[in-house]
């Protein structure tokens, strides 16, 4: 892993699932084969969704038109809660600990959230931050795809979340856990970590 030279960090941009809170897409695939939807793999991952998903991530179709096509695929009758229910299956959790690493970060610099998610999905993990009202509030501002109209790994929602906060991506330091999307930041100037089962955002910030 390459070095990151901490005193010359001023911002802190963080990917959302598979970083902040732990994420297991399986979990929804296997749902959804249970409610008679299987073959989903090539449309649910970590991150980069296709098709209705990708959709929806978007901001392209809303949570109702999603929840109807969803229906549509099926052959049994099947509520919305069951679909809702099915789709957020992946949400696992918000370690306590990247919750106290959040929050001692934002004492004293700027700390932004830029995720591909959903409305749905947010409804799910705003309430996994343990001790507040919502997972927004260890943020300093949060970005969401299906808000933005774009999702990661284009440059354009990065490129929005410089244009509405005024930060330096050259002094930004970006966590996620995809590739693709680490590739686009650093195209666009940002200091980026990688995080990954065995090297975490705690582990990644601990080397300060």
């Amino acid at each position: 892993m390459k070095r990151i030279d901490f005193s010359k960090i001023e911002t802190y941009l963080f990917d959302l699932g598979g970083v902040v809170i732990d994420i297991d897409p399986l979990r929804t695939i296997e749902a959804f084969s249970q409610l008679g939807l299987p073959h989903l793999k090539e449309q649910i991952n970590h991150g980069h969704h296709e098709g209705l998903f990708k959709q929806l991530e978007k901001g392209q179709i809303s949570e109702a038109t999603f929840i109807k096509e969803i229906r549509l695929q099926l052959t049994a009758q099947v509520g919305d809660n069951e679909i809702v229910d099915a789709w957020n299956k992946m949400l696992i959790h918000c370690p306590t600990e990247r919750i106290a690493l959040l929050k001692q970060l934002k004492k004293d610099k700027p700390v932004y959230l830029l995720s591909n998610t959903n409305g749905i999905h947010r409804a799910c993990f705003t309430t996994m931050a343990e001790g507040h009202n919502a997972i927004e509030e260890l943020f300093t501002q949060v970005f969401y795809s299906y808000q933005l109209g774009c999702s990661k790994p284009d440059a354009e929602p990065f490129e929005k979340v410089i244009e509405l906060t005024g930060l330096n991506p050259e002094s930004t330091l970006f966590l996620d856990d995809s590739q693709a999307n680490i590739e686009t930041a650093e195209r666009l100037g940002f200091k980026t970590a990688l995080v990954t089962p065995h090297h975490s955002m705690q582990k990644i910030l601990s080397d300060q």
